[in-house]
């Protein structure tokens, strides 16, 4: 009995190739930078935010969207029932925030803040920046990294 258990829980990993991904033949890997990025990149970038999903009393976040993607309809679905939707940006953070898909389509900044409804400080700050960072496409940006370079 000991033995069909075990093999039902690893039966998943199993059909969805887990630990398979280096195993594929170098010709087959996808990079993200050289493949999926070149697909998607916007044509016109900007940081002009387009809108926004303030959930800082709630969640201490705030979700900026950026790129082209997010039309009036798009980013009001995203942002659902989670927080209050503004076609502002977001509060400034000294946080700092993730900043997925860069010069994409789908840019968007997801900011941190010290106060709200959960308090990003200390050690929480630290591990949300570097759980960020190790995301492909994703970075931990500060305010001033998204300034226009002059």
């Amino acid at each position: 009995m000991k033995f069909s258990f075990s093999f039902f829980l690893l039966l998943p990993l199993i059909f969805l190739g887990a630990g398979c991904v280096e195993d594929l033949p170098e010709d087959q890997q996808i990079d993200y930078e050289e493949d999926v990025k070149p697909l998607i990149e916007e044509i016109n970038p900007t940081t002009k935010v387009r809108g926004s999903c303030n959930m800082i009393a709630i969640a201490s976040h705030c979700e900026d969207y950026i790129g082209s993607i997010w039309t009036d309809q798009q980013m009001q679905l995203h942002c659902g029932g989670a927080g209050t939707f503004s076609f502002d940006a977001c509060p400034y953070s000294d946080n700092g925030g993730c900043r997925t898909g860069a010069e994409t389509i789908a840019e968007n900044v997801i900011w941190s803040y010290p106060y709200g409804g959960q308090p990003i400080t200390g050690e929480d700050l630290y591990y949300e920046s570097q759980s960020c960072d190790i995301l492909e496409g994703a970075e931990w940006v500060l305010p001033e990294d998204l300034l226009p370079r002059l």
